[in-house]
């Protein structure tokens, strides 16, 4: 198993230096090991070159079945994670912060006369962010963007919703009941950033897609902070629709967008056992929230 551990690091850091670095041994017993795995397995593992290591074809198809065998040793070390982070009787939340502030509100009521004695913690973090905390065993429950499978994560589709477009008090398209692509052309535009997630792809296909041109002299990466630039008269943006709710009660003109351009939300949980009770109500009362906001309800 050492020897299986020396060849993963090497295989993974580059190198036989960065290797010792990472299991805290010497640069002498990284190559101790290594050579001795090479003799076990009966095939070279590494060419020497330059002073660097270089793996061998066979090496990198021995690296791919370590790595699936290791995959189960990571489970474990996040389910002992989540054991030992998880004080009875809390439940954990990573979330996008729109999702924070429009659907958890009302949800965490509800949810407070349903479990009096359960605490609930909430954090707002990006995409990225609230898989990690899932796969670690850091949150119980997940609420974020579509994403490709990851291990140890379970995701299901919480809702697919379609954008709106959020326009300053008084502009010249707020009269109208739904704002086509075409009528964005020369707007002053509060643009998703282009490096930002998957959340904000659409928009950009569907500018591109109409030839549309847009002055984009505000750029953001999350929706709250777009939509308040919209009410402070920046320019127009296309976001989110759960946010909408809150900024109408501030007179904000919110309308749907064609043609439409939707995304899937997800909610996310450790893939490990069943999942428990509050978390089970809370999945179950996030996606009718969800519903009743897209419903205008």
């Amino acid at each position: 198993m050492r020897q299986i551990e020396a060849f993963r690091a090497v295989m993974m850091s580059g190198g036989v230096t960065a290797a010792a670095s990472l299991l805290n041994i010497s640069q002498p017993s990284v190559s101790r090991l290594i050579a001795d795995l090479e003799h076990s397995v009966g095939f070279p593992l590494f060419e020497r070159r330059g002073g660097r290591v270089h793996p061998t074809a066979q090496a990198e198809t021995l690296f791919e079945a370590v790595q699936r065998s290791f995959t189960g040793l990571d489970l474990l070390a996040q389910a002992a994670r989540r054991i030992r982070a998880h004080p009875v009787g809390t439940v954990r939340i990573a979330c996008l912060a729109n999702i924070a502030i429009s659907l958890l509100p009302p949800v965490l009521h509800a949810f407070r006369r349903q479990h009096p004695d359960v605490k609930v913690t909430v954090e707002a973090v990006g995409q990225h962010a609230i898989e990690d905390r899932v796969f670690l065993g850091q949150a119980d429950l997940g609420i974020g963007v579509a994403a490709p499978p990851r291990e140890g994560v379970r995701a299901d589709l919480l809702v697919r919703a379609d954008y709106v477009c959020a326009l300053p008090a008084g502009h010249r398209l707020a009269d109208r009941s739904a704002i086509a692509i075409a009528d964005l052309a020369g707007e002053a535009f509060v643009g998703p950033m282009h490096e930002a997630d998957a959340l904000w792809n659409g928009i950009d296909a569907a500018l591109a897609a109409a030839g549309v041109n847009v002055e984009r002299h505000v750029e953001c990466q999350q929706s709250l902070p777009m939509y308040a630039f919209v009410e402070a008269g920046l320019g127009l943006a296309i976001v989110e629709p759960f946010t909408a709710r809150l900024y109408r009660r501030l007179g904000l003109p919110v309308r749907p967008v064609t043609p439409a351009i939707g995304f899937d939300f997800t909610l996310m949980e450790p893939d490990i056992g069943p999942t428990p009770p509050p978390v089970a109500w809370l999945r179950a009362a996030v996606r009718q929230e969800a519903l009743d906001c897209l419903r205008g309800s």
